[in-house]
């Protein structure tokens, strides 16, 4: 094992060189994503730990800023003043931003680092216990099909990289033929996973099912997202009572709720392994990290406030509102009070936030321990109702309105007898905010219908402090919004990537 676990650490100082030729921009980018006998959890041994590090390192910078960046603000959710996002919230993305390069150098990192553990444990297998064997490959086809379902659905056509030393400047290939990838990667990870996860947070065979129910949705394959959503509900996950307790409070991670999560370790001294939401999302000149950080980077857009339905318990949890009252923030000073002061749309985000570090031994500046949830239990629920929708405009199906109303119970809201396709999304919108989901929704309901729906949505800002006088704003999609550039950085050390997508070679 500990000749494995040097073999693996030699052959990840070159992560991506397989991808990239000698870009600096892109050799450096992964060096904070390298696996170090630091990172291994307590426990449990070299290999095990191997495994449990595509959790957390390789989609760092992917959750620091390029999830909500394209999941949420591009599409409407979130509003900024802060000019790295700037061309996020304008809708106008150039293959020169940061982020886009970030987070697409973060998602190749994933399938990277999965490739080349398959390759190792390929080459020991005869070493290796056969269950020991099928689930470290289970978990890194996972990983890797998880990391092109970003991929495909934010750039479109883009390289498959099948296996660790593939060819240095691939090709991209045909976006039907990464669905394909994609669909078996997650086949072979339901075949193969656990029922049950050997230790809280790892996947199991229902998370890639859930997974690939979204697959199945996205590509508008509604009986073959139903059955796998059928299979899943009502087995061994539930909607936990507090949805707040699902993203401020690390102790609660890995809930009954949760499926899939990226699994952060907030160390004081180490980079790249933590959770930064926090400090990008806390509003400016409160005090409630307890640091230097807090800077009210996203902001709640004035479409996504008037989304929330009155008594909707969510709200609160998502989003701050003049009067909101906190009392596990600031707790030495008697909780904290929100005013509207604190942001041009009169509103901040609550999702994400833990604390403070004086409060807590698990928050340090840009630094908290609470999972990122790629896949929850609510997810299925409305997967389910939409997939029986197929389409529609309206369902009175009794399967669809159980599993909607499910969600909606939670939240204190009334059940509904007929189920429209507008509150179907409308619904999702409210439940996944700032869970980097609302692009990937909209994009779903078709170019058209969604290019009317961003239209309409007021993304603006009060000009005055009491937020009264209105700077209307919207935004009007371009034909080639719906599909971001690929970075020009990438395209710099692979031009080939400027070539007409291929077809990709399955034997």
């Amino acid at each position: 094992m500990k000749k494995l676990f040097k073999l693996f650490m030699m052959g990840m100082l070159i992560p991506l060189l397989s991808l990239f030729s000698c870009s600096d921009e892109f050799l450096d980018a992964p060096s904070e994503n390298q696996l170090t006998p630091a990172d291994l959890p307590e426990g449990v041994t070299a290999f095990d730990g191997i495994a449990e590090s595509l959790y957390f390192k390789p989609w760092f910078t992917f959750n620091d800023k390029f999830l909500i960046a394209v999941g949420d603000m591009y599409a409407g959710n979130a509003f900024t003043f802060d000019g790295a996002y700037a061309q996020f919230k304008d809708a106008q993305v150039t293959s020169q931003n940061p982020i886009l390069t970030e987070g697409y150098v973060s998602l190749f990192s994933v399938v990277d680092q999965s490739n080349n553990l398959m390759s190792l444990v390929e080459e020991r297998k005869s070493e290796l216990p056969e269950a020991s064997y099928k689930n470290a490959i289970a978990i890194s086809r996972f990983m890797r099909a998880n990391a092109y379902f970003y991929l495909v659905r934010a750039f479109g056509a883009v390289p498959i990289i099948s296996k660790a030393g593939s060819a240095p400047q691939p090709k991209r290939n045909i976006v039907s033929d990464v669905y394909k990838f994609i669909k078996m990667d997650l086949e072979y990870a339901v075949e193969n996973l656990p029922e049950r996860g050997a230790k809280k947070g790892y996947v199991t065979k229902y998370a890639a099912m859930g997974i690939l129910a979204k697959v199945h949705l996205t590509l508008n394959e509604y009986a073959e997202c139903a059955a796998l959503t059928q299979k899943i509900i009502g087995n061994q996950y539930t909607l936990i009572q507090e949805y707040s307790n699902l993203f401020s409070s690390p102790e609660n991670n890995n809930s009954a709720e949760s499926m899939f999560a990226l699994q952060w370790k907030a160390i004081a001294t180490e980079w790249g392994t933590q959770n930064t939401n926090q400090a990008y999302i806390v509003p400016g000149g409160t005090g409630i990290t307890g640091g230097g950080d807090g800077w009210g980077v996203y902001l709640p857009s004035i479409s996504l406030q008037n989304g929330f339905e009155p008594k909707d318990t969510r709200k609160k949890s998502t989003i701050m509102t003049d009067g909101d009252f906190y009392p596990e923030l600031l707790k030495n000073q008697g909780g904290f009070t929100y005013k509207k002061i604190y942001s041009s749309t009169a509103a901040n985000f609550r999702k994400y936030i833990v604390g403070s570090a004086a409060e807590r031994n698990d928050v340090f500046f840009m630094r908290t321990s609470q999972n990122t949830i790629i896949l929850r239990y609510s997810d299925i629920l409305l997967m389910n109702s939409e997939a029986i929708l197929a389409g529609a405009g309206s369902t009175t199906s009794a399967s669809a309105l159980s599993s909607f109303n499910e969600v909606r119970t939670r939240a204190g809201l009334p059940a509904k007898t007929v189920l429209t396709r507008d509150e179907l999304f409308n619904e999702r919108r409210v439940e996944f905010a700032l869970e980097g989901q609302y692009f990937f929704d909209l994009k779903r309901r078709g170019l058209a219908e969604a290019t009317a729906i961003i239209s309409q949505q007021e993304v603006g800002f009060y000009s005055d402090d009491a937020r009264t006088e209105l700077i209307s704003r919207k935004i009007t999609p371009t034909s080639n919004y719906f599909e971001l550039p690929l970075p020009q950085s990438a395209i710099d050390t692979n031009p080939s990537l400027l070539e007409a997508p291929v077809p990709f070679n399955f034997n």
